[in-house]
């Protein structure tokens, strides 16, 4: 007589049909779509504070200059030659174009919003449009406004910071 210690069972191994995964998947799909625009979203009002940090940089650059030569730096060029900012301000691949014009009485800085396209070329239409602009006094006005949603709502960022 033997005694077996491991008895095997007579079981079928299951696994997922494929109506089972592809349920699965849409489903899934359905979630994200709802998730994406918000993602979208939150990722531009990021872009929109870095903008808006950028001219917070230009108006204490300019504020530098001013206090060295009593007149505003007519343009970025001449604030990079100074060493007041940083190089990749003006990188071509940045999300926003930023400019200054300045003379002895004020100057104003301008971040406007661009698409890039191949090889880094900015393009000026898309989804999300719009500039920031600040002065001597540092206030920052402007805002950028995207693509209408499935609502109809398009959406407006200011810089948060």
């Amino acid at each position: 007589m033997t005694i077996h210690l491991f008895r095997r069972k007579d079981t079928f191994r299951t696994a997922f049909s494929l109506i089972e995964i592809v349920v699965t998947m849409t489903i899934l799909a359905i979630l994200v779509s709802f998730a994406a625009p918000s993602v979208i979203q939150t990722m531009e009002q990021s872009h929109a504070d870095l903008a808006g940090a950028g001219l917070r940089m230009i108006n204490s650059a300019q504020r530098f200059y001013w206090l060295e030569n009593r007149t505003y730096a007519p343009d970025l060029q001449t604030l990079q030659a100074a060493g007041l900012i940083d190089d990749d301000l003006t990188n071509a691949s940045r999300r926003y174009e930023f400019a200054t014009t300045g003379d002895a009485d004020g100057f104003t800085a301008t971040a406007t919003r661009r698409q890039i396209g191949a090889a880094g070329q900015s393009i000026y239409n898309g989804a999300w449009q719009g500039s920031f602009s600040t002065d001597e006094t540092g206030a920052i006005t402007g805002s950028v406004q995207g693509g209408a949603n499935a609502l109809g709502q398009s959406p407006v960022l200011t810089p948060g910071i």
